[in-house]
């Protein structure tokens, strides 16, 4: 039996269940349904695709991209193997980097796939990794833990692999950025390669020229082609179900989406700037709140609006003077948590809470930057914020700091677990 359920959240396409305890019995785990399915959807928006018509394989490479609900600075890139005949998603690996490089093996089947980037102020870092097509596992391939940025992978035989990497790093070297060293790595049999075993002895080579060319409008022409069905879709960040059973969810490029029991979509609200974050139902369950996404680069303010259930038709808006997070409170009315300046690692959802809590860094007497000990939970109490339709943004004055804060004691206030369900996979 499930003893308690701890967290119903949404990572990348899967609405995930955790449970606390599992004892007694075997749990059987259905879908039941899947939302959103159409062709690549596993990759998003594509940068490369490489095909191998031999074996009617196609490799698709999606953008590099923030993890959705992550509290850190985690990104992945996608890369989807499908059959060219049917669609099929045969394996999926995520990366660390954006990849820039893919190749299939003559005769194995192995994928070797080239990533990195430049790390913004130094070095150019990524890594070669080699994909099993059969067992779905992958094989980082280059020892240095910061590895290197591969640009371009050739066979050149069923035993050495071409590999075209960028220069460790651009320091006096504007060159840098266009060029590149050239290496051929031989090895007896690529199916049992040791992981870190590419040594920067077996990279060395002359440098050339390398060019970073831009192939996301073939990546895009090639997987038009293969489906009139194909339309990129990523990072769903938050579902909820209404009372009639529909579906609503955020995602990238997209404030929020309803589909229908039947599992059509019934109409998506497009946003070209980020797309929605969280969700809160209003009260007549006719609307909802809906945070917005935005470049952090952007000084326009973060945007929460209220959009009709039945339309998507906008019904309100209100600009928050800060970063925030989106919540519903105990008592189902929306509220504003302050979110910091930080990105992710600012953010502390807590929902379902008597009060609005969030992370906040105090600064010091002397005015000095705070350290990484000054991080308290703060509070703000309910009962002190007038009660209206619009979310409660907390003052100032109606802050408490309740304790430091620290990742391992994080407080969690959540309503009694509902009734099981099977979950929706968007």
């Amino acid at each position: 039996m499930i003893q308690s359920v701890r967290l119903l959240e949404v990572r990348g396409f899967t609405q995930i269940l955790a449970a606390e305890k599992i004892t007694a019995m075997t749990i059987s785990f259905r879908i039941d349904r899947i939302l959103g399915d159409r062709p690549f959807t596993e990759v998003g928006d594509p940068v490369l695709a490489v095909d191998d018509a031999g074996r009617g394989l196609l490799a698709v490479a999606g953008t590099h991209v923030a993890v959705a609900g992550g509290h850190d600075f985690g990104s992945t890139a996608p890369v989807g193997v499908y059959g060219i005949d049917d669609l099929t998603c045969r394996a999926l690996l995520r990366t660390r980097y954006p990849v820039h490089a893919m190749a299939f093996h003559p005769r194995l089947p192995l994928l070797a796939v080239g990533t990195g980037n430049y790390d913004g102020g130094y070095f150019f870092e990524g890594e070669s990794l080699l994909l099993d097509l059969e067992t779905g596992s992958a094989t980082s391939l280059i020892e240095h833990e910061l590895g290197c940025q591969v640009l371009g992978l050739e066979w050149r035989s069923e035993q050495e692999l071409g590999v075209l990497i960028a220069p460790p790093d651009d320091w006096q070297d504007k060159d840098a950025w266009h060029e590149g060293h050239v290496a051929v790595v031989h090895r007896l049999d690529w199916t049992v390669v040791p992981s870190r075993s590419i040594t920067g002895y077996d990279l060395a080579g002359p440098r050339v020229a390398a060019p970073r060319t831009d192939r996301r409008e073939d990546a895009r022409q090639t997987v038009s082609g293969l489906s009139t069905n194909w339309d990129p879709r990523r990072n769903v960040r938050a579902v909820e179900e209404l009372p009639d059973g529909r579906i609503v969810a955020t995602l990238d490029g997209v404030q929020l989406e309803s589909w229908l029991p039947s599992g059509q979509r019934q109409w998506a609200v497009r946003d070209n700037d980020g797309g929605g974050r969280d969700i809160v139902i209003a009260a007549d369950e006719r609307s909802a709140w809906v945070g917005l996404v935005r470049p952090p680069w952007e000084k326009r303010a973060q945007a929460v609006v209220r959009l009709a259930l039945q339309d998507g038709a906008q019904l309100d808006q209100h600009t928050p003077a800060d970063a925030v997070s989106l919540v519903r409170c105990a008592d189902g009315l929306p509220a504003l948590a302050p979110a910091g300046r930080n990105g992710e690692r600012s953010r502390l959802r807590i929902r379902r809470g008597s009060r609005i809590y969030f992370r906040e860094t105090i600064s010091t007497q002397d005015g000095q930057q705070p350290g990484p000990g000054e991080a308290w939970l703060a509070a703000a109490d309910l009962r002190s914020i007038p009660v209206a339709e619009r979310p409660r943004e907390p003052r100032r004055a109606e802050v408490d700091h309740l304790c430091p804060y620290s990742p391992e004691n994080q407080v969690r206030h959540t309503s009694p677990a509902p009734a099981w369900r099977p979950p929706t996979v968007i």
